[in-house]
């Protein structure tokens, strides 16, 4: 449903930046604005070669799919001070969107040092709920300090996760929580094998083995840093103000309407 007012866009890889979704929810009275990393709108070039099976030419510019003055490019403000090169990028690094405030960060996954992909904090000034969407983020870095108890709901993709029998990077997700020591945590980027998951298969999250174990893995190394919270896609829960206490109620839900044992009965 159409029902946005700004939609942020973290960088231009196809599942990130996915035209088909775009065109549908930027559209209708209610949205505004489409905020984008520079990738979205100026990519490497040629684009096949430079991006492999993360963007292609039918997608990019994103202008190719959405009005380009409902298109605004950003840059991140907080930026990865452990790379070699100037991370400074022109352009307002705060957006005031009526009731909201947006901060945007460095995230990861550049295609080139000056194409950055970005992150973004946004606070709801007047009910003082602050939710971190880092993007693709690869590697924490000490500016993410200046977010340190300013964030509420911290949306994690895949930091600091180790793969069976891969090299142990668990000390890249304890970084960043001790950096940013947001108050929730919400692991996603990820997709269960369930007839109900609402990300389409062919995009790039990958199934994980085992849902309830991914989610203890993060628990764990998380610690009392922070709260886990293992919200499904597609599934709507209410969270109490001010203190945020998840209401943790649920329906039954058929992902079928003839059960299959009837089939040809």
């Amino acid at each position: 449903e159409p029902v946005f007012d700004y939609i942020f866009i973290s960088h231009e890889h196809f599942d990130h930046c996915h035209p088909p979704t775009l065109r549908r929810l930027c559209a209708g009275d209610r949205f505004k604005q489409l905020f984008v990393s520079p990738g979205c709108i100026d990519p490497d070039q040629p684009i096949g070669a430079k991006y492999g099976d993360a963007a292609f030419d039918r997608d990019l510019p994103i202008t190719k799919h959405v009005p380009a003055d409902r298109v605004e490019v950003v840059y991140p403000g907080l930026c990865n001070d452990r790379t070699a090169v100037d991370r400074a990028f022109p352009g307002t690094k705060v957006h005031e969107l009526g009731p909201i405030r947006v901060e945007m960060i460095e995230s990861g996954e550049n295609q080139r040092s000056d194409l950055p992909t970005c992150g973004y904090l946004v606070t709801h000034l007047e009910k003082q709920v602050s939710i971190l969407h880092t993007g693709d983020l690869h590697e924490p870095y000490p500016a993410l300090e200046r977010l340190r108890d300013r964030v509420d709901l911290l949306i994690h993709m895949k930091l600091g996760l180790t793969e069976w029998g891969g090299r142990e990077l668990s000390g890249q997700l304890v970084e960043l929580l001790e950096l940013v020591r947001p108050r929730f945590c919400v692991p996603v980027h990820y997709r269960s094998d369930r007839a109900a998951d609402p990300v389409p298969e062919g995009h790039w999250p990958p199934n994980v083995t085992d849902v309830a174990a991914f989610i203890e893995s993060i628990r764990k190394i998380a610690g009392n840093r922070t709260t886990v919270l293992p919200f499904t896609a597609g599934v709507e829960y209410e969270l109490a103000l001010p203190d945020l206490e998840v209401l943790w109620k649920w329906n039954w839900y058929n992902s079928w309407t003839t059960p299959p044992w009837r089939d040809g009965g």
